[in-house]
């Protein structure tokens, strides 16, 4: 029986929305949006009578916040209670989840002295800013790629950029005849999946252009969800699988996601106590899921691939190559969850089956240096420098400085909110 079926049976699950993306800052608004169209009815909201003046609003609502959070945290000390003593042991039992064990601190202060701190260790994140008016989209790419020097209070990092601006080239006869037919333009500038695809890609190039001993450190997926679709373009596709395939490969990797969405594993993460960690299921798994809409018990496709011959695949098509991609590689992969201190939240991590031991006490001995976060900091030291030193705000403020100059002071090229400032 598959994972997700154990769960939910068991615990009254719904089937959440599997996403694997690697935006860091968006936030869980599928996971909350469900929550209320489950829990309030619309009608009964919006009526006059539950909507109060801020004063008497701010009376009650300090109160009632602190009694709703005491009784979740106390319903998840009984969740996790019953979890530990009952469903973990019976799901290891039924091979549900394939393992659940502690982690050794021998193992996690040795690899600490001679691979984190004598810079064998990367990590690499990247920065995306766009830019988009009526008539012309931008973008830039920052990518870092830091390690430590001796100890974490010192890190040698590098970084690399890529951007370019393209005009929409939007003619008047295009607009008429969309005006006229209703439908929609045909886009003029990169989309969201391309630019994440491209974003994802050279995170991973830059980690395999490492010395050979060294072991990298990701955050987000293995098997990015814009790199699966091949950046939303058929012709992208195998070039992506190919780094992917190229990482798995190699094997001396481990990624870690900052915030997902797939609420059923962290939840079952609640259990963990600090050091510990389960894995739950291979890359196989994962990429049945992707490809179908329940994984290997249907056959209806979810993913939009095709069949159609291509001819720069040598006439083969998405579907047959993504399934030999699926066939070499979703075996070696496993997905799981750890919590790194007692006090930190659980996090889902990927790595290779025949490395997991050394993989996960490499995020864990890393975790260490953030204390009660629980989470790698070489990770959170790429995000920073490469957030710190490539600002999207400069990016759109020196964009608009141009237009402002070649229309003559007009603001009609920037966007409402920074017209604000």
């Amino acid at each position: 029986m598959a994972y997700r079926e154990v769960f939910d049976a068991d615990f009254g699950g719904e089937e959440k929305g599997e996403t694997m993306n690697n935006m860091e800052e968006e936030t869980d608004d599928t996971v909350v949006d469900d929550t209320f169209d489950r829990a309030m009815d619309f009608e009964q909201v919006i009526a006059s009578d539950n909507w109060r003046p801020p004063g008497e609003y701010y009376q009650f609502m300090p109160t009632q916040t602190r009694t709703i959070v005491s009784s979740v945290v106390a319903s998840d000390e009984r969740l996790r209670k019953e979890l530990r003593e009952t469903w973990l042991p019976e799901m290891e039992r039924q091979g549900t989840i394939q393992c659940w064990k502690k982690a050794h601190p021998k193992l996690i202060a040795e690899l600490q002295h001679k691979m984190l701190y004598t810079g064998r260790v990367y990590a690499a994140d990247g920065t995306l800013a766009k830019y988009t008016t009526l008539s012309l989209v931008g973008a830039q790419i920052a990518i870092s790629k830091v390690s430590y020097r001796g100890g974490t209070g010192q890190i040698v990092s590098n970084m690399m950029h890529w951007g370019q601006e393209i005009p929409r080239q939007v003619t008047a006869t295009a607009i008429s005849q969309a005006i006229r037919s209703r439908k929609r333009m045909h886009k003029n500038g990169p989309s969201n999946l391309f630019l994440y695809a491209l974003m994802t890609y050279k995170e991973r190039e830059v980690l395999l252009d490492t010395p050979p001993d060294a072991f990298k450190l990701i955050q987000g997926p293995i098997f990015p969800h814009e790199m699966l679709t091949g950046a939303g373009r058929g012709r992208v596709m195998t070039t992506c699988l190919d780094i992917i395939g190229k990482l798995i490969d190699d094997g001396a990797y481990a990624t870690i996601i900052s915030n997902s969405t797939d609420t059923d594993l962290l939840d079952l993460g609640l259990a963990l106590d600090a050091g510990e960690y389960i894995v739950v299921d291979t890359g196989t798994d994962v990429l049945m899921n992707f490809l179908y809409e329940d994984g290997d018990d249907s056959k209806s496709l979810k993913a939009h691939y095709t069949n159609r011959p291509i001819p720069e695949y040598g006439n083969r098509g998405q579907i047959d190559i993504f399934k030999d991609f699926m066939g070499k590689y979703g075996s070696r992969v496993v997905r799981g969850v750890l919590r790194a201190h007692r006090m930190s939240r659980p996090y889902i991590f990927f790595c290779n089956k025949d490395r997991l031991d050394e993989a996960v006490h490499m995020l864990l001995a890393d975790a260490a240096n953030t204390g009660p976060r629980g989470f790698p900091l070489l990770v959170d030291l790429a995000d920073q420098y490469c957030s710190g030193s490539f600002k999207a705000s400069e990016y759109t403020t020196r964009l608009n400085a141009e237009f402002a100059r070649a229309s003559g002071g007009s603001v009609m090229y920037q966007s409402e909110r920074s017209s604000r400032d």
